[in-house]
């Protein structure tokens, strides 16, 4: 068995801050797998967001899956000048 190496993790550097969603609440949203479709509708509850999976696996015949988001990132400006 032929062994991997692991790829060094590179770093993209921002401004900005990554928290977790402690201060807003989570949301959910559903992908099928194999689509070419991103998700678009954002569930407040994990309830909505599970009656359309399974509608979803039903409707195109594929697994379905639930995502919760976890983090939120926001960049900040970099302000140089002010003007007076």
């Amino acid at each position: 068995m032929k062994k991997l190496k692991a790829k060094k993790l590179s770093t993209v550097p921002f401004e900005g801050a990554i928290e977790p969603l402690t201060s807003k609440k989570a949301f959910y949203m559903v992908v099928v797998e194999g689509s070419n479709n991103a998700p678009t509708v954002k569930h407040e509850t994990y309830l909505d967001a599970f009656n359309e999976m399974l509608r979803l696996s039903k409707k195109e015949n594929k697994k379905a899956y639930v995502l919760i988001s976890l983090a939120q990132v926001e960049q900040i400006p970099n302000i140089t000048n002010f003007d007076i």
